[in-house]
């Protein structure tokens, strides 16, 4: 009984994605402690923020969505929309994760924890843009351009232009891979009015946006191995990274539901992970 709930409460968060989520912010800590010593009780805050403040934003996300969640054949099993989960109890995730999220800021500087409720107004905002903008997928992208710099800022009080870039990187990123995923539910949103931008352009220049957003995020990534000076490792990481994006994009030349969770799930993860380990080998050794 409790292994089905924990299950349930997984899904409905998609604890999994925090894979996508967390080395961005972990690379900026790895950028920053190269001149920092290194503190264990910091590094763990940290990845109790991040998991803490996306938890909330899945949940909140859900609970707002859950009216058109309903009516969306891709998403009509969700755990809100067959009652596996109350809306209390919903709601009570979304307490819990930002007390969490508020206790972990405890550990840092004043500056970050007044500049955390940006962080919490993005993640409540995020679901309404796609009732008004075809633009909703950058504004998504906002939270990992948060990301990076507020783990800098945690640390020192301020951030510098590498930890900026790799923040920047990040709002490309997954701005591209969001309007990947938005194609499957182009029909869905053509008719109920709500907005992305392959229900507005279509599949075709949907996927030339996406790849322009990769291709960023690679030019992007590569910057900051010449501002930081980075050593070998870093440059074969970039060169993996480009062949897996590349890959990522040769999924989708052929449409079909498979093909776009394969690239949003499977290459996306493949993506963090070889971000994390470039950083932290480029970094640390």
């Amino acid at each position: 009984m409790i292994l089905e709930k924990i299950k349930i409460f997984s899904n409905f968060i998609k604890f999994e994605h925090s894979l996508f989520a967390l080395p961005f912010a972990l690379s900026a800590y790895l950028l920053v402690i190269e001149n920092n010593q290194f503190n264990l009780t910091m590094l763990l805050l940290i990845i109790v923020a991040l998991i803490s403040a996306r938890t909330y934003g899945m949940a909140i996300n859900r609970i707002i969505d859950r009216n058109i969640d309903s009516k969306n054949p891709r998403t009509k099993s969700r755990e809100l929309i067959t009652k596996k989960i109350s809306v209390r109890d919903a709601y009570l995730i979304t307490i819990v994760a930002l007390v969490v999220f508020y206790l972990a800021l405890i550990g840092f500087n004043r500056i970050v924890f007044l500049l955390s409720p940006i962080v919490v107004a993005v993640f409540t905002a995020y679901p309404f843009t796609k009732r008004f903008t075809y633009m909703c997928h950058h504004f998504l992208g906002l939270v990992y351009l948060i990301a990076p710099p507020a783990v800098e800022i945690a640390i020192t009080g301020t951030f510098s232009l590498p930890v900026f870039l790799l923040g920047l990187s990040g709002f490309f990123w997954v701005s591209g891979f969001d309007i990947i995923y938005a194609i499957l539910d182009i029909e869905f949103d053509k008719n109920n009015n709500i907005y992305s931008i392959p229900s507005k352009l279509g599949i075709k220049k949907a996927k030339i946006i996406s790849w322009a957003s990769h291709l960023i995020t690679i030019i992007l990534i590569f910057l900051i191995g010449l501002v930081e000076n980075l050593g070998l490792i870093y440059w074969i990481g970039c060169t993996i990274l480009f062949g897996l994006f590349i890959k990522e994009h040769f999924l989708i030349l052929k449409i079909d539901k498979n093909n776009i969770n394969k690239a949003f799930f499977n290459m996306n993860a493949q993506i963090s992970i070889v971000l994390l380990m470039m950083f932290a080998l480029s970094t640390l050794i």
